[in-house]
């Protein structure tokens, strides 16, 4: 359990710092644009990769991923919401405070997959 959540924090990381562009990040306050989807898309499709390799059924995983992948699009979307309509920026300590919880949200979800597999 605790090697399968780690895995996630790190197809986390890869995600939302090594794998995240400009075009994504300016799209994740718009409903249904496409940087927020493929974002998101991603997080689900890592998300799959990584609960196959733990041998987790594969329609499982994938309906895991899913999940992941819609969750992970709302948090973002919210988050995203207030920066634009509070105006915050890397220089306001809300901006942190929005910023931390969004990820501990992720790690929430992380947490609810793991259950889900054990």
């Amino acid at each position: 359990m605790l090697v399968l959540i780690s895995m996630l924090m790190i197809k986390h990381t890869l995600a939302d710092y090594f794998f995240q562009y400009s075009w994504m990040i300016k799209d994740k306050g718009t409903y249904g644009a496409p940087g927020g989807l493929a974002h998101s898309g991603l997080h689900g499709i890592l998300t799959l990769i990584v609960l196959v390799l733990f041998g987790i059924p594969f329609v499982f995983s994938l309906m895991l991923g899913i999940l992941d992948s819609v969750i992970h699009y709302h948090i973002d979307y919210l988050k995203s919401n207030i920066w634009k309509n509070k105006k915050l920026t890397p220089a306001d300590q809300q901006f942190w405070v929005a910023h931390g919880t969004d990820q501990f949200a992720h790690f929430l979800t992380y947490v609810g997959i793991v259950i889900l597999c054990v």
